[in-house]
């Protein structure tokens, strides 16, 4: 399902966002110690995340552990309906939420919004250089490389892919065996999906995707269908899949083989930021500052989530996220292309966006 928010919308939302600052309860965030602060976050006494359910539940856990006097509060789901949520909210001068963890193509929106405050704390020095955006006001909290796997027992003697543009002309023996995921409603196939346009073109790129076509590729509803389908064997190629996925099939003995596509993985993140109108303000640089720190990115890191410090290796089997081959993508300029990217993907394919 597409998502779409338009500018007139995020610009009131922009200009309610700075007027509300003024609203009861959204006291100053403390810029002295760190005992300091965590007082001031303890006597807010509570915390709201919405985000990434397998990023938060790890996340929430880490903090609860550390700070058990705060009381955190969840909502999680699909990343575009979380986002118009809290636009929902600030657009009512009733917001909730205090901390944004996401997909980062939503964590751009918000910001483009005006909906975040500054995020001019944290751990710079120890996070990897793909952690600090050029510009945003947000971190990127974890991530993870999108590229291909496939069931080395149902594929067999069968050719295996070796870069994207073995799509344009697929093997016969790979017709029924595909499966892919909907860039309108998945952030990491939007991802891939924009990386593929921007790297190699409309009409090279267009190629790749009627490939797509060619062999009956099925068009499964989320990453979570793919990977069980990749885990099953019912479709034992995945077009591109993430790296969490695969680390996590790798660790339960699937035999899954992963493979860095020739032209390139693509890298996907998640993002954390701040409500420039959130009600806990010192809670939330709190949960930052922790959720950037060594422990919680190790509890990522156990998760086989990439963790984004410089201190942490790669999750088991899994190339380093910095030293992988990667497509170049500008997310930035993908999103202002997104409804462009969008029909072509589906003019190329045969699928519907919605």
């Amino acid at each position: 399902m597409s998502y779409k928010i338009d500018r007139r919308t995020l610009l009131r939302t922009a200009a309610m966002s700075s007027a509300a600052l003024a609203l009861a309860g959204r006291g100053a965030v403390a810029q002295t110690s760190d005992a300091a602060l965590v007082e001031a976050a303890e006597k807010e006494g509570q915390l709201v995340i919405y985000g990434d359910l397998f990023t938060v539940q790890i996340m929430v856990k880490s903090f609860n552990a550390a700070y058990p006097k705060i009381k955190v509060t969840t909502a999680t789901g699909d990343a575009w309906q979380i986002l118009n949520r809290f636009i929902s909210e600030n657009r009512a001068e009733r917001p909730v939420m205090d901390v944004f963890w996401q997909a980062e193509d939503t964590i751009i929106t918000a910001d483009g919004a005006g909906m975040l405050g500054p995020i001019n704390f944290g751990e710079k020095a120890s996070l990897l250089s793909s952690a600090i955006p050029a510009t945003g006001n947000y971190f990127r909290g974890n991530g993870q490389l999108c590229l291909f796997a496939w069931h080395k027992d149902q594929i067999g003697k069968n050719p295996t892919p070796r870069d994207w543009t073995d799509y344009i002309e697929p093997p016969a023996a790979w017709d029924g065996l595909v499966a892919t995921t909907n860039p309108a409603s998945s952030s990491a196939t939007f991802a891939v999906i924009a990386a593929l346009y921007q790297h190699y073109g409309q009409d090279k790129g267009g190629a790749i995707l009627k490939g797509l076509r060619k062999i009956n590729t099925e068009l499964v509803a989320s990453m979570g269908v793919l990977t069980t389908k990749l885990q099953t064997g019912e479709r034992p190629i995945d077009f591109f899949t993430n790296s969490n996925a695969t680390a996590g099939l790798l660790g339960q003995g699937v035999p899954v083989a992963v493979k860095i596509p020739e032209s390139g993985a693509v890298a996907q993140f998640n993002a954390v930021a701040v409500s420039k109108m959130a009600p806990h303000p010192n809670a939330a640089k709190l949960f930052v500052e922790h959720a950037l720190g060594k422990q919680a990115q190790t509890d990522l890191l156990q998760a086989k989530a990439y963790s984004v410090r410089k201190d942490l290796a790669s999750p088991d089997g899994l190339p380093s996220l910095e030293e992988a081959k990667q497509l170049k993508l500008d997310l930035v300029q993908a999103l202002k292309d997104r409804d462009a990217i969008l029909k072509w993907w589906s003019a190329s394919t045969g699928f519907n966006i919605r």
